[in-house]
């Protein structure tokens, strides 16, 4: 089976009840190098973004890093992160990623 993502980071932003409220697939270099929506607590709260799941595929396909961060959509903050890296590596925390 062909690998479909390379050099990409796949990202899925839910509201508390579940809802969509962020996506984008977005080219590795731009994902490391952008600012993004959950970077500011005011941008949290406007999306109302209670979580955020990301999928970071390497050049040849390989998932380089999973991750998840909680927020609290009432004042932005980050509630809780966790990361698994390419080597098994599992971080966690308020900043696990």
């Amino acid at each position: 089976m062909k690998r479909q993502l390379r050099d990409t980071a796949f990202l899925v932003g839910t509201s508390p009840d579940g809802k969509c409220v962020y996506s984008a697939s977005i080219d590795l270099g731009d994902y490391w190098d952008s600012e993004h929506p959950w970077d500011t607590g005011a941008q949290i709260v406007a999306l109302r973004l209670a979580r955020l799941q990301g999928f970071l595929f390497g050049g040849d396909g390989q998932l380089l890093q999973q991750f998840e961060s909680c927020f609290n959509v009432e004042n932005g903050t980050l509630v809780s992160s966790w990361a698994v890296h390419e080597d098994g590596t599992r971080t966690t925390g308020p900043s696990g990623i």
